[in-house]
């Protein structure tokens, strides 16, 4: 139990280390999904950069469960 709590501590620490506060990163591109009234998928290219400037606030979660 304490080597996985310990894993998971250093997992978070170097994973939080990347960047530091104020660091500008690249601008992240991602496919997004969404179903319209006849149940057809549509695809739609979006990056955070643009997401940002039309003042949308952007989450990223890497530990999403479900």
């Amino acid at each position: 139990m304490k080597k996985i709590i310990l894993f998971i501590n250093l997992f978070v620490t170097i994973a939080a280390a990347q960047y530091a506060e104020g660091q500008f990163i690249e601008d992240i591109v991602f496919t997004d999904s969404d179903v319209d009234s006849l149940s057809n998928i549509i695809y739609t290219q979006k990056s955070t950069k643009d997401l940002i400037s039309s003042g949308k606030v952007v989450v990223i979660s890497f530990f999403n469960p479900g």
